[in-house]
């Protein structure tokens, strides 16, 4: 156990560059009242410090106590019987304990978390102003946001697949778009699926122009700051905490601005904060606020 005035010292901090597992705060399965009843994460430890269940809630101590009353499936009721300890840390908000969740799942992989496990490199269509066609690139350079990707995939595979959906939805020409090999009029402009950019019956600009508006779907959003981003999460009882993301990377959360040179990180664009960070971007709430870090926007 922390002491009480570490505790709340160190409330919203979370360095992901540092292991957490040992100094969080900790209880047995019969000692559950002293769990806050406050936004956050909690973990359940098996034998030997085995991580088994990574969750996360605005009140830690009646979802735990849901755990471990009320396990919903067989499955569940072994996860409690395997748990030694379970550990918390406090977030500002639900949007910290997400994107605290996130993290922390990929970090230790739990025996019982099925979702969010892997920090999976993933591949993007990049698509440059000015160019005839996009090219397959990797999901990380999506940190740049410099140019326009669409789409993140786990493979190749289902990159091109996707293209080629769209190509045949929306009557594209194949070889312009990079998917098919060869020269002069494609095999969809004989049976009626191409318009004739491969031929120039169809200008590649108008091609272009059609390309990109049916793609318009899988536009991923550009991270709308030069910088990094200090999002400042307030709850109900006043608390405050500042959640660091840099370009669609969650980077830590601190209390201060001053503690930030503790957070530098070099993952790059991760889907799951992504995800996470356009749910509370496409809803506004007053509860928190986008702070700038670096730079000035344009």
């Amino acid at each position: 156990m922390l002491h009480q005035d570490q505790l709340r010292q160190d409330r919203w901090r979370y360095d992901p560059q540092q292991d957490p597992g040992r100094t969080l705060p900790s209880a047995t399965l019969d000692d559950l009242a002293v769990l806050p009843a406050r936004p956050g994460v909690y973990l359940f430890f098996g034998a030997t410090d085995l991580p088994l269940y990574v969750g996360k809630s605005v009140d830690i101590r009646g979802r735990v106590r849901s755990h471990v009353q009320q396990p919903a499936t067989r499955r569940h009721v072994q996860m409690i019987t395997q748990t030694q300890r379970v550990a918390w840390l406090r977030t500002s908000g639900d949007l910290g304990a997400q994107l605290l969740e996130a993290d922390l799942i990929k970090r230790w992989v739990p025996l019982y978390n099925r979702q969010l496990r892997k920090r999976v490199r993933m591949v993007s269509w990049n698509w440059p102003e000015g160019d005839d066609r996009p090219v397959l690139t990797d999901g990380q350079w999506v940190v740049t946001a410099r140019t326009q990707f669409y789409g993140l995939f786990r493979n190749r595979r289902d990159a091109q697949m996707t293209l080629r959906d769209i190509a045949t939805d929306e009557s594209l020409c194949r070889r312009v778009l990079g998917l098919e090999a060869g020269s002069g009029r494609c095999f969809g402009y004989q049976i009626g699926r191409c318009h004739g950019a491969c031929c120039g019956t169809e200008s590649l600009e108008d091609h272009a122009v059609r390309a990109r508006d049916a793609m318009e779907r899988l536009r991923i959003e550009n991270w709308p700051w030069p910088g990094r981003v200090a999002f400042r999460e307030t709850n109900r009882h006043g608390e405050a905490g500042l959640h660091i993301v840099d370009h669609w990377h969650y980077q830590g959360s601190v209390e201060r601005l001053e503690d930030l040179e503790v957070l530098p990180d070099t993952r790059g664009f991760d889907i799951d904060t992504y995800r996470i960070l356009n749910r509370f971007i496409a809803a506004p709430c007053p509860s928190i606020a986008a702070i700038p870090i670096d730079g000035e926007n344009e």
